[in-house]
């Protein structure tokens, strides 16, 4: 079969499709770098047929056809939108592949390395190992030039099915979505699934970007970004890219799968919660508005976990980028209710933490998570936003992206997908052969291939599984995980409490 991101040369305009130009927040390098690739595995056989004609049925529905579109670049090198008038047969509304393997997983020499959660944290694989699966054999993503020298659709579906399970690939160009994007997009095809197609909520217009007057410099922001100061200068910049960069674009990297049991981050989110009221009562305030979120402990949880790991000196500053959705900051004016009509794209910021990695490593767990949560609150405004895209504007880098610390920090990056909901999907009406059809089809396993931008120590936080166990994947340093892996184990022994030997000067 030809692969369907097989190298072309640039395509033409092809009569009667409909152009757009880029949003804000896809005209950039940050989204264009990436070609992404979720993979659901469920414990069943599904159909593919049924697959396939529910999600070719949303993008068909209407608002969505923008999924469907393909990417083009004009006479003056600007890439457009270019949406087919009508999907057919020789143009899909989604590319798709089915591969029946005709072996149970076990017997396939991916599939038998799918990662299995265990009752302790630890690291269960790595997803590169199922990039054969993913992606088509022998494809190594290369962002968006693939979809500009073929007229594929930004969506793509790809069926792996075994005797005993199946493999449910999601592939797009990240242009087309970021993560709360994503829930819209699996949730609707769920809806297309079980026939409630009714239910299947109209996406926000998107003839015009809503998010266009963020890179206009007449728009004046209303206040300040609260880590102005703190901003870095082109010296650090400089600096700081000279170690940062390096590790992302020259050093080798590694893939793994850490997978946290409920029976572990259960009691360091309670514990958490509870010293924050424990403190709110001394301090004379109300304990009941105390409020830290699962993810908040375990984005505080691998912070402590990376530094620990790397036993830096407890002067290093240590930042900590939360991407956000910039969707709730501007319902109102800008965007119409979520639950109405949501906005099927991109629109994302950031929260930073700048902490050092002496308080990481000395103070409880609960102060740390705090700050996370402090951080989102803070700067999750539309204030804050607009004040961040002013920098932006004048940063001239070409990313929207402002670097906050210092040149000497070390960096980890946090994405949270849990809202997006994969494990809570439903496929039962896609399941086939004898099953109890009271039970829900869901995934058992969730994990993202991305390519071929991978930074070292990005962490997608996947979410929660039925059994309450919860994933996060990243790419570290080749040799990095090996000393993740022995944070793990003193983290086994003593809770959240840090080893005091890893408390390092270097």
């Amino acid at each position: 079969m030809k692969l369907p991101f097989g190298r072309q040369p640039t395509m033409q305009p092809i009569p009667g499709d409909r152009v757009m130009p880029l949003h804000f927040f896809e005209d950039s390098l940050l989204v264009q770098g990436n070609n992404m690739a979720v993979s659901l595995v469920f414990d069943a056989v599904l159909d593919p047929k049924i697959l396939r004609e529910s999600l070719e049925g949303l993008v068909q529905q209407e608002g969505w056809q923008r999924l469907g579109g393909r990417l083009r670049k004009n006479a003056s090198g600007k890439i457009e939108w270019h949406i087919p008038a009508q999907f057919s047969v020789d143009r899909p509304a989604i590319s798709f592949a089915h591969v029946d393997h005709g072996m149970p997983a076990a017997s396939h020499p991916a599939a038998s390395r799918i990662p299995k959660p265990q009752d302790r944290p630890c690291i269960v694989g790595d997803p590169d190992d199922l990039e054969g699966l993913a992606w088509e054999p022998g494809y190594k993503p290369n962002g968006i030039n693939d979809y500009l020298t073929s007229d594929l659709p930004v969506l793509g579906l790809r069926v792996n099915s075994f005797t005993d399970k199946t493999v449910v690939v999601l592939q797009w160009q990240h242009v087309a979505f970021d993560a709360l994007g994503m829930q819209y997009v699996v949730e609707g095809w769920s809806s297309m699934l079980w026939g409630k197609t009714a239910e299947v909520l109209i996406p926000c217009g998107l003839d015009l970007d809503p998010f266009h007057f963020l890179s206009q410099e007449s728009h004046f922001a209303t206040e300040e970004h609260v880590l102005t100061d703190r901003r870095v200068g082109w010296g650090g910049l400089l600096r700081w890219g000279l170690g940062y960069g390096i590790d992302m674009l020259v050093r080798a990297k590694e893939n793994r799968m850490v997978c946290i049991p409920e029976t572990y981050w259960r009691p360091q989110w309670e514990k958490a919660v509870e010293e924050l009221r424990t403190e709110a009562i001394s301090n004379g305030e109300d304990p009941s508005k105390v409020f830290l979120t699962e993810n908040d402990v375990l984005t505080a949880w691998i912070l402590r976990c990376v530094v620990g790991e790397i036993g830096m000196g407890p002067e290093v500053t240590v930042a900590a980028s939360i991407a956000m959705s910039l969707r709730k900051s501007f319902e109102g004016e800008l965007l119409p209710a979520s639950t109405e009509h949501p906005y099927v794209g991109n629109a994302f910021g950031w929260a930073n933490v700048l902490v050092t990695a002496g308080d990481i490593i000395s103070k409880p767990l609960s102060w740390l998570a705090r700050q996370v949560r402090c951080a989102i609150n803070e700067q999750g405004t539309r204030a804050q936003h607009e004040a961040y895209y002013a920098m932006v504007r004048k940063s001239g880098t070409g990313l929207p992206i402002i670097v906050f610390g210092d040149g000497g920090m070390a960096q980890v990056g946090f994405s949270n997908w849990s809202k997006a909901g994969l494990f809570n999907l439903d496929f039962s009406p896609a399941r086939q052969g004898p099953s109890d059809d009271s039970l829900p089809c869901r995934p058992s396993y969730v994990q993202e291939n991305h390519g071929p931008v991978k930074p070292a120590d990005g962490f997608f936080i996947l979410g929660k599984d039925e059994k309450g166990n919860y994933w996060t994947s990243a790419c570290k340093v080749k040799g990095q995980w090996a000393k993740f892996e022995e944070q793990l184990k003193e983290f086994d022994k003593t809770g959240s409490e840090p080893p005091k030997q890893n408390q390092g000067n270097s």
